[in-house]
């Protein structure tokens, strides 16, 4: 999912640099708002056939939950080319900085380029929010309606899409101000890199809902990160009413970072488990991970803009040479990002079981050797993806659960131990 939400940010925000084009706005905006309307309502109709179906007896509540699982994955994927054919087809992303206000706006046409893709992503989670109700696994009712859809919202793509739209906003601000166009440069640009590690944690921190941690449990999860070597950082019980395993950190820097460990993990998962996946994630902040995947991707944008000026020189006209440059950049980034992220985790869980090792005379938590530590972490994967089996291969940017296993026996080898 954390590849499709980057996809619907980066692809629709792209489509603002197409070339400018006259269009019938009042045809577009219809044909655009059809075109989502229609792909929410067939959301809506799978919800229905399908829950019809195992209402019916007809296919077993598990295997009717996968089924459409799998159909609104499908929905969701297929809707971000819908959303470029809204933007890009009808001419809405084309024209629109010649829209009244919001064309002197990047926050506003940010707004109406995010639309079509935040719209039908919405619908999806509609249609899952009904065929809950039909099943009786939800409550009925707007207000429980108006929260799924909000919860979902605030649980996936809000901790991308809300800090763009904060830092475009802020750009608007400082365009604003009675200053030259190179002095606005150059403050935009400081704003951009004292963003990223400063507010954008914070927003993190208040859009995700967080619960009060066990007093001891939270003690020993922050000892741990700092003897790590990770500095001080603050662990919270991440609150997804008891739905996701998942761990993260928020921030680069220590006062105002933020160990993300979900309700579900904290509840299920035994405690050396839970230590291995805190050691995860510390490992990621002291081998730097985070920093290495951000300038990774520079280069992929360098030979975006490199793309960009070799196209105007050939074409002479910049508007399509910069969205043919986009679409290099894009395209490098997903394939950068990919070999960084699958090189980082499998590095994130060696580090992990080492330090295990040497930290475990001063955390009783902790597996007292690197075998141990390994079949550790290994049981916690496993476990987190128990309920959803699609979760143990390979994504955009995590390698499989058995590939991630594999290279810890393989570092066991290394190290001498008995091969298993």
């Amino acid at each position: 999912m954390q590849l499709y939400y980057f996809l619907l940010v980066i692809l629709s925000l792209a489509c603002g640099s197409l070339p400018p084009k006259d269009i019938d706005w009042a045809a577009a905006i219809t044909a655009s708002a059809c075109m989502v309307a229609g792909w929410i309502l067939l959301s809506h109709i799978a919800a229905r056939t399908v829950s019809n179906y195992v209402m019916a007896d007809k296919l077993q509540p598990i295997a009717g939950a996968e089924w459409f699982e799998k159909q609104m994955a499908a929905f969701r994927w297929l809707g971000l080319g819908v959303a470029v054919f809204c933007l890009a087809g009808f001419g809405i992303a084309r024209a629109v900085d010649s829209i009244p206000v919001v064309g002197g706006s990047m926050l506003l046409q940010a707004l109406v380029l995010l639309t079509p893709a935040v719209a039908m992503t919405a619908g999806t989670w509609s249609a899952e929010h009904c065929y809950g109700v039909r099943l009786n696994y939800t409550a009925p009712g707007l207000t429980g309606y108006v929260k799924a859809i909000w919860q979902s919202f605030r649980g996936g793509m809000s901790w991308l899409v809300i800090p763009v739209l904060v830092l475009l906003a802020a750009s608007d601000l400082v365009g604003m101000l009675p200053i030259s166009e190179e002095s606005t440069a150059w403050v935009s640009l400081a704003g951009v890199l004292l963003f990223v590690p400063l507010v954008m944690p914070l927003l993190i921190r208040q859009l995700f809902k967080t619960a009060p941690m066990n007093s001891d449990q939270q003690a020993w999860i922050s000892d741990l990160m700092r003897a790590a070597g990770a500095g001080r950082t603050r662990a919270v019980r991440w609150d997804t009413g008891s739905v996701q395993f998942n761990a993260m950190v928020a921030g680069f820097v220590p006062p105002i970072r933020t160990l993300f460990l979900s309700d579900r993990l904290l509840d299920e998962l035994p405690t050396p488990q839970i230590a291995m996946v805190v050691l995860h994630e510390a490992a990621h902040l002291k081998r730097k991970h985070v920093p290495i995947r951000i300038l990774a991707v520079l280069p992929a944008w360098i030979a975006g803009t490199f793309v960009t000026r070799i196209a105007d020189q050939y074409l002479q006209t910049p508007e399509w040479a910069m969205a043919i440059g986009s679409v290099v950049g894009i395209l490098m980034t997903l394939a950068v990002l990919r070999m960084i992220s699958y090189r980082t985790e499998y590095d994130a869980d060696v580090t992990a079981c080492r330090m295990a090792e040497q930290l475990s005379g001063q955390f009783h938590q902790l597996p007292n050797n690197f075998a141990g530590a390994s079949d550790a972490l290994s049981s916690a994967l496993m476990r987190v993806t128990f309920d959803h089996p699609s979760a143990r291969k390979a994504t955009w940017l995590h390698p499989s659960v058995a590939d991630r296993i594999a290279c810890m026996r393989k570092n066991e080898q290394i190290l001498g131990l008995p091969a298993r």
